[in-house]
């Protein structure tokens, strides 16, 4: 199978857990993009307490290679299906997912060893088990990292976007029946995740007012970008540094929900409309814990 482990950490980009408050509650989030949505909420955990949010509920997004340009929204659903895999199968999945070959190579007793972090094991024998098992796209680090959140309020969630360029209406259809079938959460922003990026820097409504065409077809304009995420960055001033979440969007984020709900929000209303239901999450993180 094509990209068979795809889970990754992106050269284990964390924080500290013992620094972290362990949440109650998290919203997994597979998602199209590896770098600006990643960025986005990723800046939306770590600015919890100035959004209003409870310490105790948190968004993670799971990772894939940085190479791995697999985006199309029935990927995005396996990404998540393939961590759900894991949640329910444990420690065994880690093993068994695990080629033949290493198993022989490494024996079944410093595996075992390698994920209940027993002594035993040298910093050198991890670094190369680690090591090889990347070098087939297997990361065990991140899948450990994983599998130490499993509660039974987590929720589990995609994001797409809905792009006529890539994305089929029949398509669209099929992955919203998917998740409501599978009680995920379908997160879609039309034409692309830009557009909810927008919100937080313009009155799209108004400003946009006869531009809503040209937002709806976000046809490419440069190599680099399509009318809406020009448009972003434009205003953005977005560069390699990133995408600046507690200067561009920290402040804005109710501003952005409160312009979010003039336009579509229904998931199938989203295939052929404007807008988007992120602002949905970001209202179900702050409405935890407050009943």
């Amino acid at each position: 199978m094509k990209n068979k482990y795809r889970l990754s950490s992106n050269a284990f980009e964390r924080e500290a857990e013992e620094e972290k408050i362990k949440p109650q509650k998290i919203f997994f989030l597979s998602v199209e993009g590896n770098a600006t949505e990643k960025e986005y909420f990723e800046g939306v955990s770590t600015n919890r307490r100035s959004l209003g949010i409870n310490a105790v509920v948190d968004v993670q997004v799971l990772h894939r290679r940085r190479n791995d340009t697999n985006s199309a929204p029935q990927q995005v659903i396996e990404l998540l299906e393939e961590y759900i895999r894991l949640r329910e199968c444990g420690e065994e999945s880690l093993i068994e997912d695990i080629p033949e070959s290493f198993v022989e190579r490494y024996g079944v007793d410093f595996i075992k060893r390698f994920l209940d972090d027993e002594d035993g094991i040298t910093k050198r024998q991890r670094n190369e088990f680690i090591t090889d098992l990347l070098k087939i796209g297997y990361d065990i680090n991140y899948r450990k990292f994983l599998h130490k959140y499993n509660t039974d309020l987590d929720e589990f969630a995609i994001l797409i976007d809905r792009d006529i360029q890539t994305h089929s209406e029949l398509n669209m259809q099929e992955c919203i029946q998917h998740c409501l079938d599978n009680n995920y959460s379908c997160y879609i922003v039309n034409p692309c995740f830009e557009f909810w990026l927008l919100l937080h820097l313009s009155d799209v409504k108004k400003e946009y007012a006869d531009k809503l065409e040209e937002i709806s077809e976000n046809k490419k304009v440069s190599d680099s970008h399509t009318f809406v995420s020009k448009e972003v960055s434009l205003k953005a001033h977005h560069g390699k540094s990133g995408i600046n979440f507690r200067k561009n969007y920290l402040p804005n984020i109710d501003i952005a929900i409160a312009r979010a709900k003039e336009f579509a929000s229904g998931e199938y209303e989203l295939i052929d409309n404007i807008g988007c239901n992120v602002w949905k999450l970001i209202e179900a993180m702050k409405n935890y814990g407050t009943k």
